[in-house]
């Protein structure tokens, strides 16, 4: 197999499909049967093997290909372009840093390319292998369609507990880390919502433009996924708000905590002013100040401060200053 080629697969309509080799990649497009190609969309010998496919327009070649997309949904050419996106479930990956696939489909042919791997299209592949998997293009568009929907179920869950258990530790006690792990999971929730938004969008304009070559069920099937993708995005926005209730919470808390400290020196400073404005006229040295010939003045002086300090304190108990 081809490095470009990850996949080359004909369906046998009964929930198996054959592997064929890059000797058998289709130079048209196929006018019977189903055949799915998925190719690696990272080199350029995939794009230049699809420029020679005939019926493929050159504006479906630079869709698939493209670095940067967004989900979407739309005719061109012969077929349907369908854009999607996948939580990256890859091992020491971010799950938010989510996969894009995209797919050309006709009612005979599906071509998708790849820049990562998506572990959705290996379950699909997987069923297939097992004579378990879909038997047609659209059954392959409605089956890949509901399973990278299903996978975020898990990702979101996980944020929110995940946020449930930050909730509770910063009502009982603001500690290190606990910002940091707030802002990290905020942008992930950034990130998931950037794309789950015109995902949802792109599965409901897929249930609407593909009636006329799915079947009632695998239609049921897509709008499934649409109302899974818009309860997931309403979840996010949930979790958007609960993150910045938290982060209003750090704020007010830090805010009291500042509060606090600065009373207490401002107690502080109202007792020592008065002790200091005595210690500072005691002490000039300039003739007349009394007490500069006895040798208890000094202790007499101390105890003046002493008591001075206490009354004030107790004052200000006493008036509920603090």
């Amino acid at each position: 197999m081809s490095a470009f080629v990850v996949y080359n697969l004909e369906l046998d309509g009964q929930g198996g499909a054959t592997a064929l080799a890059d000797s058998d990649l289709p130079k048209s497009l196929p006018d019977h049967g189903c055949r799915w190609v998925h190719l690696d969309g990272l080199g350029e010998e995939g794009r230049e093997w699809l420029s020679t496919l005939e019926g493929v327009p050159e504006t479906v070649i630079e869709a698939l290909f493209a670095e940067e997309t967004r989900p979407r949904t739309i005719r061109m050419g012969k077929g349907l372009l369908l854009t999607l996106r996948g939580v990256n479930l890859n091992p020491e990956s971010n799950p938010s840093d989510m996969v894009s696939l995209r797919l050309w489909v006709t009612a005979n042919f599906i071509i998708s390319t790849r820049r990562r791997k998506l572990l959705s299209v290996r379950d699909v592949v997987q069923d297939l292998e097992n004579n378990e998997g879909p038997t047609s293009t659209a059954d392959i568009v409605a089956t890949l369609t509901e399973t990278l929907t299903g996978r975020m179920a898990s990702v979101i869950t996980n944020l929110e507990d995940e946020l449930s258990d930050l909730e509770e530790s910063i009502s009982e006690q603001i500690e290190a880390g606990q910002r940091d792990l707030l802002m990290k999971r905020r942008l992930e929730i950034i990130r998931l919502r950037r794309f789950l938004v015109p995902q949802k969008e792109a599965i409901h304009k897929l249930s609407q433009e593909s009636q006329t070559w799915m079947t009632t069920d695998q239609i049921a099937q897509v709008q499934e996924a649409a109302n899974d993708i818009t309860r997931y995005v309403e979840g996010l926005e949930s979790l958007r708000e609960r993150c910045l209730l938290m982060q209003e919470e750090f704020a007010n808390l830090q805010a009291e905590k500042m509060n606090a400290r600065m009373y207490v020196l401002s107690i502080l400073s109202g007792i020592f002013m008065p002790l200091g404005f005595l210690t500072g006229l005691f002490g000039i040295n300039i003739a007349g100040m009394p007490g500069t010939d006895s040798d208890l003045a000094f202790w007499v002086f101390c105890a003046v401060l002493v008591v001075l300090g206490g009354g004030q304190f107790l004052l200000m108990r006493k008036s509920r200053w603090f």
